[in-house]
């Protein structure tokens, strides 16, 4: 499993929302609402020291979500925490469902198919509406798109050896 210490990005705020502190988020969390059950963020700006937000408040907003931190009262103080990023120890996250993983997991495993063949790297996970999407990088440093349909194409991930078997071709890359 994944070393329990490492930062996990759950999402940013991106705007403030009135004048008494409230600033507006964009989750990563499925389903969004779930960043409000973590009480404490590590807030970074790019590669910048960090700080702790405390969660005071958080709800939905028309089609988005507002929160409110401990210390931030005016719309001035919201303003300057405007892009931050926020993040939580992996630690803090709830222990996945059986056959359940988190994306931040999957960052880093070796992919092969089933014939043993080495198809890269998985770089990121994206949403597309349809399914989700990994984005593996080969060994000759090209993006392989590869639907992340779990047992369609995604048919193990054992994390003790690193690896995630898919139903995936080499063959079907050589047209590209």
């Amino acid at each position: 499993m994944p070393e329990q210490t490492a930062l996990i990005y759950l999402g940013r705020i991106n705007g403030v929302h009135g004048v008494r502190g409230w600033v507006k988020i964009h989750s990563d969390c499925r389903p969004r609402e779930t960043i409000f059950s973590y009480s404490t963020f590590i807030a970074k700006r790019g590669s910048r020291s960090s700080s702790e937000l405390k969660l005071t408040d958080g709800r939905t907003q028309g089609k988005g979500l507002v929160a409110k931190f401990e210390g931030i009262d005016d719309r001035d103080s919201a303003y300057a925490l405007n892009g931050l990023s926020l993040y939580v120890p992996r630690s803090a996250l709830p222990e996945p469902d059986e056959d359940e993983f988190y994306w931040a997991d999957l960052i880093g495993l070796t992919v092969i198919n089933q014939t043993g063949e080495t198809l890269g790297e998985v770089k990121e996970l994206f949403e597309t509406g349809a399914n989700d999407v990994m984005i593996v990088r080969s060994p000759n440093n090209k993006e392989i798109l590869i639907p992340f349909a779990v047992p369609e194409y995604v048919l193990e991930v054992d994390f003790e050896r690193n690896v995630m078997t898919v139903d995936w071709s080499l063959d079907w890359l050589e047209n590209e």
